[in-house]
């Protein structure tokens, strides 16, 4: 339900199909209705390592606009981007190490600098030169709202570790899941996360609702703010103190 061509080539197995696709921009990002994207969805390895780099670049092409968009103090370009059901990391960075935050408060775009603060932008990072953007910042008001920012901005405590998710295919599979900054991803092992790359998925919790199994405390589903619903299942032999911090 919801494949596009991608998700059936990929999972037939059709590699020179897939290929075609690519090269007419098929969007590898896209899911379908069981939240899988058209690498998740095939079982064919040379296809999965195919997409996992047309994936990884068609990633930085959207960082790249998410900070040429900071850049140029264009708000409704950067919400829509990080609306997306697969958005750009908010706090990449260009050559010189400049978040998309950096390059906000450089231009005083106070605005936009509003929305990557409340979309978990960190203004503590630094790039290259040492500097963090409030180092950077044009104009009064810019100082004044990276100065004042811990109203915006909460560092909140990193969760990782193992969890189930359901595939509609593959029924269900271990990852290493990081939940940062409003931002769920997953992994297919602890070394990956570690170093942020073959994320195998990722999800914005903006307006997300989890709802946990009655019957199964171990068990819950999130439902996202583009109605795609993603299951989890807590390892049965986690302590159950665990269990409630990652619920």
């Amino acid at each position: 339900m919801g494949d596009t061509p991608l998700h059936r080539a990929a999972f037939t197995g059709r590699k020179e199909l897939v290929m075609l696709l690519l090269e007419y921009n098929a969007d590898t990002t896209v899911v379908n209705g069981s939240g899988q994207t058209a690498k998740e969805a095939t079982h064919d390895r040379e296809i999965r390592n195919m997409l996992e780099a047309v994936e990884r670049t068609q990633q930085r092409k959207l960082e790249e606009l998410l900070l040429g968009a900071a850049r140029e103090g264009r708000t409704a370009e950067v919400s829509a981007l990080l609306s997306r059901p697969n958005p750009p990391n908010v706090n990449c960075s260009d050559q010189l190490g400049n978040t998309p935050l950096h390059c906000a408060a450089y231009r005083a775009h106070k605005q936009c600098a509003l929305k990557l603060l409340r979309s978990g932008a960190d203004p503590n990072l630094k790039n290259k030169n040492d500097q963090k953007p409030l180092d950077l910042a044009h104009g009064a008001e810019m100082k004044h709202l990276l100065v004042g920012n811990k109203v915006i901005y909460r560092a909140l405590r990193r969760y990782e570790g193992p969890l189930w998710k359901s595939s509609r295919f593959f029924g269900w599979k271990l990852f290493w899941v990081v939940l940062e900054h409003g931002v769920l991803s997953w992994y297919r092992k602890q070394p990956d996360a570690v170093r942020n790359t073959y994320r195998q998925g990722c999800k914005h919790l903006t307006q997300a609702v989890c709802t946990v199994k009655p019957t199964d405390s171990c068990l819950f589903s999130i439902r996202c703010f583009d109605n795609t619903v993603h299951g989890f299942r807590v390892p049965k032999n986690s302590p159950q103190q665990s269990r409630e911090v990652i619920l």
